[in-house]
């Protein structure tokens, strides 16, 4: 599972209105045009991730939904493999 806060670098209790600036500092940074050629691929699918990131924190049913979902892969992991598993996880190891 995608950590949408993680992508757009704002903690998960952000506002709608933080998340707005933080996209659009993003989109700013990672837009394909501000890129050599070689790389505007890469940012490119770097822009696609912010856009689905923002789609999904803007909308207030999409969001509690992700957090719910968000919620069930924490305790999935915990029960799985305890602590040690958590801190694998949420590190992105």
């Amino acid at each position: 599972m995608k950590d949408y806060y993680r992508i757009l670098q704002v903690h998960q209790e952000a506002s709608p209105e933080v998340i707005d600036r933080a996209y659009k500092a993003l989109a700013r940074q990672y837009h394909p045009d501000a890129w050599p050629p070689e790389k505007q691929a890469w940012a490119n699918d770097r822009m696609q991730e912010i856009n689905e990131a923002r789609g999904v924190l803007t909308d207030p049913r999409q969001r509690a939904q992700y957090a719910r979902q968000r919620r069930g892969e924490f305790w999935k992991v915990f029960w799985r493999e305890g602590l040690s598993g958590l801190s694998r996880k949420w590190a992105g190891k």
